[in-house]
C-alpha cells in the first residue's frame, strides 16, 4: 500500500555543507504557511520534498494551460536507458521562457526559496503530456539537483489517479501527489519517482511543467 502521510523532512545537503534543517525547515514553513503555500512535507532518508498549493489565481491556471496544452509535443522522452523503449510526449521549452513568463518565474522563484542554502542554476524546462496508456518508470532527474513541477490542469477528478509516487532506496513506494490544479511540488531531484498516468476515466491529457536545476557545486 503506499504511504501518503507526510513526516518531518531531514537535511539533504549533497555540496558538502553541514546545516541543521530544524532550523531551515522551521522559517522555510513559517515563511510560507500563513498564506498556506505549503501544505505538505515529507523526506526520504535525507532528500525532502515540499508541495505547495493557492500558489495562483484560477486565470493564471487557465491562461498557462491554454498555452501548454496545444504545443506541438514530440514522443521522444524517456525515463532511463533501460526503458528507452517506452517513450513519452513533450516539449522542450527554452530557458528564457520560464523566466521571463511570470506564472512560470514563480515556480522558479519559489523554487530557490524553498531549497534555501545552495546556489540553483535552471538547467531545462519542458512540458509533459500523459495519456490513459502510457507506460511510466522510476527514475531520478539531475544528479545533486532539484525538480520543480507544476501540475497543469485547471480541473483533476480523483478518479483520474495520476499521482505522481515517489520511492525509497529499495525501490518501494512511499508518497504520493496527486495532480491538483496549479500544485507546484519540489523535491530532491535524487529521489526516485514516477509519473503518474491518467485512469480510464480520463479523457484529457495529464500536463506538467518540469523545471530541472542543479546546484552550483554539481
Amino acid at each position: 500500500m503506499t504511504r501518503t502521510e507526510a513526516t518531518e523532512p531531514a537535511d539533504c545537503n549533497p555540496c558538502g555543507q553541514r546545516n541543521e534543517l530544524g532550523d531551515l525547515m522551521s522559517s522555510i514553513l513559517y515563511k510560507y504557511s500563513v498564506p498556506g503555500l505549503i501544505t505538505r512535507h515529507f523526506s526520504i532518508g535525507k532528500k525532502r520534498a515540499l508541495i505547495c498549493d493557492g500558489l495562483f489565481s484560477v486565470e493564471d491556471i487557465d491562461s498557462l494551460f491554454a498555452f501548454l496544452e496545444p504545443l506541438p509535443y514530440r514522443l521522444n522522452d524517456t525515463d532511463s536507458d533501460e526503458t528507452a523503449y517506452s517513450r513519452h510526449w513533450k516539449a522542450e521549452l527554452p530557458l528564457e521562457m520560464a523566466l521571463k513568463t511570470p506564472v512560470l518565474r514563480r515556480c522558479v522563484d519559489l523554487t530557490h526559496e524553498l531549497m534555501a542554502g545552495t546556489a540553483l542554476q535552471l538547467r531545462r524546462f519542458h512540458s509533459n503530456l500523459h495519456l490513459y496508456g502510457d507506460m511510466q518508470f522510476p527514475h531520478t532527474d539531475l544528479a545533486g539537483g532539484v525538480t520543480a513541477l507544476y501540475y497543469a490542469n485547471p480541473r483533476w477528478d480523483d478518479k483520474w489517479m495520476g499521482e505522481t509516487v515517489f520511492y525509497d532506496e529499495n525501490r518501494e513506494p512511499l508518497y504520493t501527489v496527486a495532480p491538483k490544479p496549479g500544485r507546484l511540488v519540489v523535491f530532491e531531484a535524487d529521489i526516485l519517482h514516477r509519473a503518474g498516468v491518467p485512469s480510464r476515466e480520463c479523457y484529457e491529457p495529464r500536463i506538467s511543467a518540469a523545471f530541472k536545476f542543479t546546484r552550483a557545486c554539481s
